[in-house]
């Protein structure tokens, strides 16, 4: 029997085992956490999977992923649902090549939802959008030697009680990352997934990872009465609040908008990764222009790949 080790663990069971057959997981974002959850989840008996990317798989991801040489330039969804089909043949996999934003926003609608993006504002369009329709969902990121996994249920502390400021510079790309941190942080997410969907005690705190030092902390939560998304005053599903993006005509460079940036605090960034050009209100790193005022321009094929740039080499 496939799961037959799992059934016989007690918290679980085979009525446990037919629930988590029966439920639908929406995981946004299939980079590193993404694919290893998306992996733990299949092979744990989920079988009805709802998976959201953007991006293309690079050679740099395959430190980390599930992904291989034979998939390096095609979109990450396509090659994440062809590997997990080889796990399990007979599961339902809802496969979305495409930028979740405030018109899309409903194609995530499932019984819980893993976040596994790179992005802030991706992560603030899921908080609001759960909020409204009242569905749990759980927060994961890592950089360097460290992860975080939070699992937000409705009427609780949400994303924006704890990160109110909609600003971060830090990327995988710039401050680097440990396999062994998502192999981890992966597991905690999809350990939180499995207990949420069996109606058992979740842990209600911010929990913090360490693999270098190997260490797990727990952090309280507390939930703010004057949280704007708390009091459904939302600015992400609305399209209030989103990185603007325009195509310049006749060319492959697109236009984004995004907070001011401190161009010498990113120059030394960039540089431990490559070459950077740069003047007193702009700097130059591979396909990108960056501005002080916050604008950056990014020669890409298409505004995803554009903003999937914009959003490891510049942050949120």
């Amino acid at each position: 029997m496939r799961y037959s080790r799992q059934e016989i663990f007690p918290k679980i069971g085979k009525n446990g085992q037919q629930t988590l057959k029966n439920k639908k997981v929406t995981i946004v974002g299939l980079g590193a956490l993404g694919s290893n959850s998306a992996n733990l989840l299949v092979r744990a008996g989920i079988q009805n999977l709802n998976i959201v990317d953007r991006d293309i798989v690079q050679l740099s991801n395959l430190q980390r992923t599930l992904f291989t040489e034979q998939n390096i330039g095609l979109p990450k969804c396509v090659c994440l649902k062809n590997y997990l089909l080889k796990i399990n043949s007979n599961i339902n996999i809802n496969s979305h090549a495409t930028d979740l934003n405030h018109k899309n926003i409903e194609i995530i609608r499932s019984d819980i939802i893993l976040d596994c993006t790179d992005n802030l504002e991706t992560r603030y369009l899921i908080n609001e959008y759960c909020i409204q329709e009242k569905i749990p969902w759980i927060h994961a990121s890592c950089i360097r030697d460290l992860g975080e996994v939070i699992n937000f249920k409705p009427g609780g502390v949400c994303f924006n009680c704890i990160f109110p400021k909609s600003k971060s510079d830090q990327t995988c790309e710039t401050s680097g990352i440990l396999n062994t941190t998502v192999a981890l942080t992966s597991a905690v997410q999809v350990n939180e997934t499995i207990k949420s969907l069996l109606n058992k005690k979740v842990n209600p705190n911010l929990i913090r990872l360490n693999v270098w030092k190997p260490g797990i902390e727990n952090i309280s939560l507390t939930k703010n009465a004057k949280c704007n998304a708390c009091n459904h005053d939302f600015k992400y599903i609305t399209g209030e609040k989103l990185i603007k993006t325009t195509k310049f005509c006749g060319s492959n460079t697109f236009q984004l908008w995004g907070e001011p940036i401190k161009i010498e605090k990113l120059k030394k960034k960039l540089q431990k990764i490559g070459k950077v050009q740069s003047g007193d209100y702009f700097l130059i790193f591979k396909n990108l222009t960056v501005f002080k005022d916050g604008r950056v321009l990014v020669k890409a094929d298409n505004k995803n790949q554009a903003k999937a740039d914009f959003s490891k080499y510049v942050g949120n």
